[in-house]
Order: C-alpha cells, then sequence, then structure tokens
C-alpha cells in the first residue's frame, strides 16, 4: 500500500516537522515517503504529480495557510482517483473535524498528535481492520477525542532532524525543532490553549537531537516550543547545550513570555550567548489590561520592558515582537496606544497581525458575545467588533503596511530611527505616511527597491536625504544606480578622491574604480564595492 505524507508550506525555506515525524513512526512498517509543496505551486501540477506515484493513500498536513488549496486538492485528485484514501490531519482539522469530513472529498480526519494514530490507521486501512482509533474520524463515527502521545515513544523512533531526503537542502531551508509540547498559558484566540498540560522531552533525547542538528549544516533552526522558557531549569540546559555546540553562521529562534523569563535564563544569556546566535519572539499582542484579562492572557507590562531592555541592551539577541489588532475591549486610539509602547522598544522587527478566529477557540466560541464579524473561510481574520469597526481596521491595515515596508525590512535603518527619535506617535508617523502613499498613487506591490527610497525621500524634509542616501548604498554589494541626484559632478569627484587618496592614504586606483563618492554635509562618503563586499566611510 503506497503511501505519502505531504502539505503546502507558505514557502519553500519552510519545513513541516509533522510529516518528518510520522514519516519515522511509520517508514519500518509501511512503503511510505513525504512531500512538501507551497501554496504557490499549480494546484493542477501537485495533482498530476501525486497521481504519478500511484498511491493507495495520501495524508495531508492541514493549516488555516493551506486548507483552502488542500480543500481544492481533495475534490481534483477524487474526480480522477476515487478510490484513492485521504487523511487529513494538523491544528486546522483537528477540533471539528465532522466539519471537514462532510464538506471535503475525504476519508478521515486525525485529530491530535499523530504519531500512533497514523501507523494504525494505516495498518486499519490495509488489513481492513476496525477503524475506532483514538483521535480518528470518519463518516459514521466523529470523535471528540484529541490524540496524545507519550514523548518517551517519540524519544524511541528514528530522529526526524536530518533524513536523506532533506540533506541536499539543509542549508537553504528552517530547520524546526521542539523540545516540549502543551503550553501553560491558555490564551483565548489560540489553539495551544486547548492542549492538555506541558510536557518536556528528556534531556538526553534532546541533547542527541540538538548535536545532530548543530552538525546538520541548517543555519536556521526555529524551536516551536510555544513557550521555551516556562521552565528555567530545562530551558538553560538547551541555552547551554547550543552555546556548546552551535556551529558558524547558524541562528537558533525560540517563542518567549517575557514577563516571566527567569533572570538566570537572563543573565545565563548575558554571560554565555555568542552574538547573533539567539532570536526572540516575543508576543505582547496589547499592553492594554482589560483586553489582557478578557483573553486570559496576563502580564506584568513593567517586568516585561525591563526584560525586553535587558535583552537589547547588548546586542546579542535579535528580538521579534508581536501585536494583534482586534482583540476585545481595544479600539482604535487604545490599539495605537499599544502600537507606540511597544514600538518605543526599537526591537529589530514589531509584527502587526489581526486577530484570528481559529476553529476551537474559546474566543470563536463566544465571538458574538463581542461582536465579532470574521471571515468565514480561512484564515478566518477578524473584520470588525464591537470596538472597531472595518473602517479602523483598514487604516491598521495601511499603517501595517508602511511598517513592514519601512521599518521590518531592515532596509532604512540610519533614517528611521532619526525620524522616530522626532515623534510622539510612531503608529500616526506609519498612518499618515500610507495616507500620503495612498494620495500619490505609489505602488504597494511590484516596486523597485529604489522606488521605496523615492517615496519616502518625497514624504520627509531634506533634513533625511543624506540618511537615506547612506542606506540605500549600504544595501548592495556592487555599485547600484542612484535614485537621487548625485552630489558632485564628474571632475569634482575626481578631485574629491584626489585629495582624499592624498589626506587619508587611500588607494587612489580603488576609488576610481570602484568607489561612489557624495558630499554630504558632514564630510565626504565614500562606498567601495569590491570582491562583492561593501565599505562605507565618511571621511572630514
Amino acid at each position: 500500500m503506497k503511501t505519502l505524507i505531504t502539505t503546502l508550506n507558505s514557502k519553500f525555506i519552510h519545513t513541516s516537522l509533522s510529516l518528518r515525524l510520522l514519516y519515522v513512526a511509520c517508514y519500518h512498517q509501511f512503503d511510505i515517503d513525504f512531500k512538501e509543496y507551497t501554496i504557490k505551486d499549480s494546484l493542477e501540477h501537485i495533482v498530476d504529480d501525486l497521481l504519478s506515484m500511484k498511491l493507495d493513500v495520501l495524508a495531508f498536513s492541514c493549516y488555516i495557510w493551506n486548507i483552502e488549496y488542500i480543500k481544492s486538492l481533495c475534490s481534483m485528485l477524487k474526480q480522477r482517483q476515487p478510490q484513492l484514501c485521504i487523511i487529513l490531519g494538523g491544528p486546522e482539522v483537528t477540533y471539528e473535524p465532522a466539519y471537514f469530513l462532510e464538506n471535503y472529498a475525504i476519508d478521515y480526519v486525525i485529530s491530535g498528535e499523530g504519531e500512533k494514530a497514523f501507523p494504525m490507521l494505516l495498518e486499519a486501512i490495509e488489513k481492513d481492520l476496525d477503524k475506532n482509533i483514538s483521535g480518528v474520524s470518519y463518516l459514521g463515527h466523529v470523535t471528540n477525542e484529541v490524540a496524545m502521545v507519550d514523548l518517551s515513544y517519540v524519544e524511541s523512533l528514528d530522529s526526524p532532524y536530518h533524513l536523506k531526503q532533506d540533506q541536499a537542502n539543509m542549508a537553504k531551508r528552517i530547520l524546526y525543532f521542539e523540545t516540549s509540547r502543551g503550553c501553560p498559558f491558555q490564551c483565548q484566540y489560540c489553539l495551544s490553549s486547548l492542549e492538555k498540560g506541558l510536557r518536556f522531552f528528556s534531556e538526553d533525547y534532546l541533547k542527541k537531537q540538538l548535536d545532530i542538528i548543530c552538525h546538520s549544516g541548517a543555519k536556521t533552526i526555529k524551536l516551536l516550543d510555544r513557550s521555551f522558557n516556562a521552565d528555567a531549569k530545562h530551558a538553560i540546559m538547551i541555552l547551554d547545550y547550543i552555546f556548546q555546540n552551535y556551529q558558524e553562521g547558524q541562528q537558533f529562534q525560540f517563542e518567549i513570555n517575557a514577563d516571566v523569563l527567569d533572570q538566570r535564563i537572563i543573565d545565563f544569556i548575558k554571560e554565555k550567548a555568542p552574538k547573533n546566535l539567539l532570536r526572540f519572539e516575543i508576543g505582547i499582542q496589547s499592553t492594554y489590561e482589560p483586553t489582557n484579562r478578557a483573553v486570559k492572557r496576563i502580564q506584568n507590562f513593567e517586568r516585561l520592558s525591563d526584560v525586553v531592555q535587558q535583552l537589547m541592551k547588548d546586542g546579542k539577541c535579535d528580538l521579534h515582537l508581536d501585536l494583534i489588532a482586534g482583540l476585545p475591549y481595544e479600539d482604535y486610539n487604545r490599539f495605537a496606544q499599544s502600537f507606540d509602547e511597544v514600538f518605543a522598544f526599537r526591537a529589530k522587527e514589531l509584527q502587526l497581525g489581526f486577530l484570528k478566529l481559529l476553529r476551537g477557540t474559546s474566543l470563536r466560541h463566544d465571538a458574538q458575545d463581542y461582536g465579532y464579524v470574521y471571515q468565514a473561510e480561512p484564515p478566518y481574520e477578524m473584520i470588525e467588533n464591537h470596538w472597531m469597526k472595518k473602517a479602523d481596521i483598514e487604516k491598521i491595515h495601511m499603517a501595517e503596511d508602511m511598517l513592514e515596508k519601512y521599518w521590518n525590512s531592515g532596509r532604512f535603518v540610519r533614517t528611521m530611527n532619526k525620524v522616530m527619535d522626532q515623534q510622539t506617535s510612531p503608529f500616526d508617523f506609519f498612518y499618515q505616511f500610507a495616507c500620503f502613499y495612498q494620495d500619490h498613487h505609489y505602488k504597494k506591490i511590484g516596486y523597485q527597491l529604489d522606488e521605496l527610497f523615492i517615496y519616502l525621500d518625497q514624504y520627509l524634509s531634506d533634513d533625511y536625504h543624506e540618511l537615506l542616501i547612506q542606506d540605500y548604498l549600504s544595501l548592495f554589494k556592487v555599485k547600484p544606480k542612484r535614485w537621487y541626484q548625485p552630489t558632485l559632478s564628474a571632475t569634482s569627484r575626481k578631485e574629491v578622491i584626489r585629495t582624499l587618496a592624498e589626506k587619508y592614504q587611500l588607494d587612489q586606483e580603488l576609488l576610481f574604480r570602484y568607489a561612489i563618492v557624495e558630499k554630504l554635509q558632514e564630510g565626504y562618503l565614500v562606498v567601495i564595492y569590491k570582491d562583492y563586499q561593501c565599505k562605507m566611510d565618511i571621511y572630514k
């Protein structure tokens, strides 16, 4: 019985740990493999590819970003190969299996963890046995059970972190790793709040897997733990092993709850962490206490602020902060305040997300009480509620677009930091800039990089023009085309290069061949592009 486990990732760089775990749980017993596609791939090509494999069983891992594509694929596949057995699993289908069995061209849904349920179901299908398996639903037998697997069983399986199918692209893709399952928190908009308890893999197992990962060639390793710092001893053990065994060029990414980050972890990072090895994602979501209480996300913003500042102080960690627009009790102005309070940290990235009413969550169950109107189809994003109307959400979307282009992109570091030094409300700056964009019909998609600089230059005063030039020239490894008028004529450039070469003992030929030279208020900007390197200096 030929079986394939598959999914559609949002990008090629993403990988699915769940596919790999199911594969190692099954491949000694079944004729099985796994393969990943992306949501950008042609559905017709995916169908042709899948049918060419002459499959008997096909299993999809389902999430909000791919479920609509999977629905279409299932219908197309069943039309062309009606006898194909299709199984759905993953968080999107776990809590409402009946809906998917009734509305999708599928045969089974697995709710919860599949390392035991999936091979049991394959055996039952292959041998025509009873399908009454924990977590498995089919028409005529829908269960509310959500399968959970003893982690000692997962530890007994082969490692999913360095399979032969992955080796060619390890350095090009994100490797996802888990050290625990479950979540100690009860955020009402999150599926993790429905899981029972927090379970940790054993220290021996984790160290073996980390050793494999550190020597796998993977550059970006992202932990799936919902709150990495839930147990300080566990977190320090993991960090210590990483610090001792990481390879040059690797970065490990963690999701943490900052207001309960144990000071021992912070001190350990300060003392031992190599620079640029760690990236922390911190979900703040809102700074408004009535909102946090409503969604059972209690946090101490004063302590959170202290932790963020400590982590940022020595520049060892990259920080990615999260906000969610559309939570209960937070109107447009109060959300803008949350944004400004979080933006004040000046973290490398601030992700402004929009509330999604996920299947199974308490907030979706209570949606009417809060006046939520939300998309009927995935990703179930809120449209309005009692506190924010559709127009408010649209304004926040406008500000978010500017935030992504001009802050999170990291392309305007000098300029935007100076701009933000002058703002009383960063949120208002991004919104007003978005209005300027709209009024001038600037491109929001399909733009060239230089156009982004032109747009910002036209919005800002001349005080920022020179910083924009520096930001722009620093982005390239070879000489770029200018979007601005050169500050020196050809003749003046030659004279300046000769003067600088003599005064600062610079290589004159190197400057003539490889440098862009501009006159600034504080001196001469010299940017040398050679051997795919960019070297920038200012000379008085």
